[in-house]
């Protein structure tokens, strides 16, 4: 019987979780504040956990689902003709990445001196390279803070989610010189559908072994590119409702995520996370500039919100929400995500032990 009341208060709890961030969303929409959907949940928990004695609960399967069906909508962007112009970008994505990865690598020691946290423990915080991945490589390294790193990781995916929005609703969204188009099937190929959805499964399920990070928005987005590419004709289309539904699950997660780190944020601490990280989406800024002028086939707007030091997930909302090529996007920052998962993150966790014989 108390079970039942225990699972009865819980439901309601979700439930109650759920209709708030629903309404902040609508509300947000209706002002026509930038991506109502994933800002409107997350700041109206922020608020409220901070001012009212209200609890909340957000299940970690709902933010899956909705990365999931965000993953089905960005790899529905990956055209065959976008897939190979990646190759012609590839010099660009290699720009960008050192560039990125070099100043976040040197805001990092700004970031020490105006914390006075460990070098260990600013430069492991300051790669943009995904939470979980950076906490497990900070739990390597002695001398570095686990728990300023998650708090660093966490609370700059929260500078760049408010900041570069609002940055893009006032650049000028241009034209793309490179849109390719899938030709369109005159009925819904099952068979393609389950090609996906099994190539899907097991990227997901070798993902999560070798501890890859958000293993369910990278797993759609790698089966649907690969099976467009192969036939070339579109396997399914994710309905706006669905989209705004995953947003809500998506912001409802980043806010009760932030609520959790926000006491252990010290002034000192807060100062250093917000210049250093406006420092770099400035920066992110020049090198988009940079790179349209070296490649004007795609727009400013798409190599900005390419070269944002946030997470895949709302960069690739923030490209869905402003027109920008959102397989420019994702190409770009799952690049960078290989290179800092795969080689700059485990090569300056190998140099920092070493150097600090930690």
């Amino acid at each position: 019987m108390e079970k039942g009341v225990v699972l009865l208060q819980k439901s309601w709890i979700v439930l109650r979780t759920f209709l708030i961030t629903a309404a902040a969303g609508f509300l947000f929409d209706q002002l026509g504040i930038f991506l109502p959907w994933l800002l409107g949940p997350m700041g109206s928990l922020l608020l409220l956990r901070q001012y009212t004695k209200l609890e909340f609960e957000w299940p970690r399967i709902y933010r899956q689902v909705g990365l999931i069906f965000l993953g089905i909508q960005i790899g529905s962007s990956f055209t065959k003709t976008s897939i190979e112009l990646m190759w012609f970008d590839f010099p660009l994505m290699v720009l960008m990445t050192f560039s990125i990865v070099g100043v976040a690598l040197l805001l990092s020691y700004l970031f020490m001196k105006m914390s006075g946290e460990s070098i260990a423990t600013s430069v492991l915080g300051s790669l943009p390279g995904g939470l979980s991945q950076m906490v497990l490589l900070s739990e390597e390294v002695k001398s570095a803070n686990s728990t300023i790193v998650t708090l660093m990781q966490t609370f700059r995916i929260f500078v760049v989610v408010t900041v570069v929005p609002f940055l893009t609703a006032w650049i000028p969204k241009g034209s793309h010189l490179n849109e390719g188009t899938i030709a369109v099937l005159p009925t819904f190929n099952v068979m393609h559908f389950v090609l996906a959805v099994l190539l899907g499964t097991f990227f997901f399920v070798a993902m999560k072994k070798i501890h890859f990070p958000l293993p369910e928005l990278m797993a759609p987005i790698l089966s649907m590119a690969i099976v467009q590419f192969v036939t070339d004709h579109p396997v399914v289309e994710v309905p706006a409702i669905v989209l705004i539904l995953s947003q809500i699950f998506v912001g409802a997660h980043l806010g009760l995520q932030l609520e959790k780190v926000r006491d252990q944020l010290s002034i000192r601490l807060f100062s250093a996370i917000v210049l250093t990280n406006l420092a770099l989406i400035a920066f992110s800024g020049l090198i988009a500039y940079i790179l349209t002028n070296i490649h004007p086939v795609n727009t400013f707007l798409d190599f900005f919100i390419s070269a944002a030091p946030g997470g895949i997930a709302e960069m690739s909302i923030t490209a869905l929400e402003t027109g920008a090529d959102l397989s420019t996007v994702t190409s770009f920052h799952l690049f960078r995500i290989f290179f800092i998962l795969l080689i700059a993150g485990p090569v300056m966790t190998y140099v920092l032990k070493k150097w600090l014989k930690a």
